[in-house]
C-alpha cells in the first residue's frame, strides 16, 4: 500500500510538473507583443525621442517616403527621429486590416495627407516596415468624372502589361506579379469583372490624384470600357525598378514608376498582394509623386 501510494504521489508530482512546464511554455508563446502592442511602443519611442527602443521597432529594411517622395532609410530616420516623430503625431481616420498573418496594413490621415503604414511579423517581433505619406486629393467632386480617353501612348503597354525589370526570387513573389500583371492588363483593356475577381475586397487606391475602395475602381473601368470600347484603358507609368519582399501569405511591392523606360522616376509606388487560399489579389496600391 505505501509502495502504491508513494509512485502515486510521485506520478502525481511529475503531471503537475509536466502541467506547469507546458503552461509557461504556452504563456511564453503568447507573451510575444502583438502588432498593436507594438505600434503603441513606437509612439511612446517616438514621443520621448527613445532612439534605442524606436530602433527595436523598425525592420532593417524600413523606409519612410514623405508625400513629395522623399525617402528616409532606417539609418536615416534615426539620425532625425524628432523628423518623424512629428509627423507621426495627429492620427484620424485610422483603420487596420489584418492580414491573416505576418503582415500588417495600417490606412489613415494626419497633417492633411493620407498615410499607408505596414508592419511586418519578425522573428524579433512585429516591426514598421513602411510608412508612406500622400498627399490628399485637392477637388472631391461629388459624382464620379468621367475617365479621359486614351492617348497615343495608352495603344502600347509592353511594362507593366507584359515585362518588369525584376525577376521573381521565389514561386511566391512569381504568383503575385502573375496576378498583377493579369490586373495590369485588365485596366490596359478594360475588364472589371476579371479585375474585381483578382482584387482582395478590403483594397483600396491612394493616389495624389484619387482615393477609392474597390468597387468603386471596378466601376471607373465599366465606365471606360462602355466610353471607349475595349481599347479605352490605359496600363499605366513604366516600372523603372522594382524589390518585392514576401512574408507568408503577403508579398509587398516597392517600385518606382515613371512616364517611360528611359525617363525619370515619377513616383514611388507601394503594392501589397494577399492570399487568403483563394488565389493572389491585390489588396492595397498607394503611390506618391516625386517632386
Amino acid at each position: 500500500m505505501g509502495r502504491f501510494f508513494t509512485r502515486a504521489l510521485a506520478t502525481g508530482i511529475l503531471f503537475g510538473a509536466a502541467l506547469i512546464l507546458l503552461s509557461s511554455r504556452t504563456l511564453a508563446a503568447d507573451d510575444t507583443p502583438t502588432f498593436r502592442q507594438a505600434d503603441h511602443s513606437l509612439a511612446e519611442a517616438l514621443a520621448s525621442g527613445d532612439k534605442k527602443a524606436a530602433a527595436a521597432l523598425l525592420d532593417e529594411r524600413f523606409q519612410w517616403v514623405e508625400a513629395n517622395g522623399r525617402i528616409h532609410t532606417k539609418a536615416q530616420v534615426l539620425d532625425d527621429l524628432a523628423q518623424f516623430a512629428a509627423d507621426n503625431e495627429g492620427a484620424l481616420d485610422v483603420r487596420t486590416v489584418d492580414l491573416l498573418g505576418q503582415v500588417e496594413r495600417v490606412l489613415g490621415i494626419h497633417h492633411n495627407q493620407r498615410f499607408a503604414h505596414i508592419w511586418v511579423k519578425n522573428p524579433a517581433g512585429w516591426q514598421a516596415f513602411v510608412y508612406l505619406n500622400i498627399p490628399i486629393p485637392a477637388e472631391r467632386p461629388e459624382n464620379m468624372a468621367p475617365p479621359n480617353p486614351p492617348t497615343e501612348a495608352d495603344k502600347l503597354c509592353e511594362n507593366p502589361c507584359k515585362t518588369l525589370p525584376y525577376k521573381p526570387e521565389n514561386a511566391t513573389q512569381e504568383a503575385a506579379l502573375a496576378a498583377w500583371f493579369r490586373l495590369k492588363n485588365d485596366e490596359w483593356r478594360p475588364n472589371p469583372e476579371d479585375w474585381a475577381a483578382h482584387a482582395d475586397e478590403y483594397h483600396e487606391t491612394l493616389t495624389p490624384r484619387t482615393d477609392i475602395p474597390k468597387l468603386q475602381h471596378v466601376q471607373e473601368l465599366a465606365e471606360e470600357r462602355k466610353l471607349y470600347g475595349e481599347n479605352g484603358g490605359s496600363g499605366g507609368s513604366s516600372v523603372l525598378s522594382m524589390r518585392m519582399f514576401d512574408f507568408g501569405n503577403v508579398v509587398i511591392m516597392e517600385a518606382f514608376q515613371g512616364r517611360n523606360a528611359s525617363a525619370k522616376p515619377t513616383s514611388w509606388n507601394l503594392r501589397l498582394f494577399l492570399n487568403r487560399g483563394d488565389g493572389w489579389k491585390i489588396v492595397l496600391s498607394a503611390q506618391t509623386n516625386i517632386v
